[in-house]
């Protein structure tokens, strides 16, 4: 159940990260939206779920209370179980700012371990304009192990989608102990001519049982 809502919510955050980009246009334009109003808005939406399905649902900041104005880490709780969100923008696709989510993560673990519940779930939400360089091109492929099948609307929009040599779920299992139950990845934005996705700009999910 929990899990689904969470799905839910990730199918609907692009109509809300589309009404985020029109606000905050161009600077998400050039190079996506920062951490804070990544993982804000996507607590937000969940918050939402919840409520909508008659749950009552809690949303406060990881972070002390003097940083949570630009926090990116979350928390969801509601009676069904507590949603932990870590946000991470991918400035990048080179190693060390995947190194820079790793230890994102086992911050999270250390600081947080005795707060977590069997039924809980951990929520990855990143992004990333996705460049010329093969660290970015390959993104996509680390983060779900498999490229899309509509590769050629990549290639038309300038987009050369290649595999990476590791995966995420791989890095977690073996670094954390952790398995993602469900990876997922949205292009949210749209072209103002023709509403076709803007397939440079990706946003990534996924969904651990810690």
């Amino acid at each position: 159940m929990l899990q689904d809502i969470v799905v839910h919510s990730i199918r609907n955050f692009q109509a809300d990260c589309q009404k985020l980009c029109h606000q905050h246009y161009p600077a998400v334009h050039n190079g996506g939206m920062t951490e804070h109003h990544l993982g804000l808005a996507f607590a937000r939406r969940l918050s939402a779920s919840f409520i909508s399905l008659g749950h009552e649902a809690t949303l406060a900041p990881l972070d002390s209370k003097s940083d949570s104005a630009s926090s990116c880490n979350y928390r969801v709780s509601s009676p069904l179980g507590t949603i932990w969100i870590i946000t991470h923008h991918f400035i990048n696709a080179n190693s060390a700012s995947k190194e820079r989510l790793f230890t994102h993560l086992q911050h999270w673990q250390a600081e947080n371990h005795y707060a977590i519940q069997s039924k809980d779930i951990l929520v990855v939400v990143a992004d990333h304009w996705i460049n010329r360089c093969a660290q970015s091109r390959g993104l996509i492929h680390w983060w779900q192990n498999t490229l899309p099948p509509d590769l050629d609307c990549y290639v038309r929009q300038g987009v050369k989608l290649i595999e990476a040599d590791h995966s995420l779920s791989g890095s977690l299992r073996n670094r954390l102990a952790m398995t993602p139950s469900y990876i997922n990845f949205t292009h949210p934005l749209k072209r103002t001519a023709n509403q076709d996705p803007v397939l440079k700009y990706v946003q990534l999910f996924a969904i651990i049982h810690p």
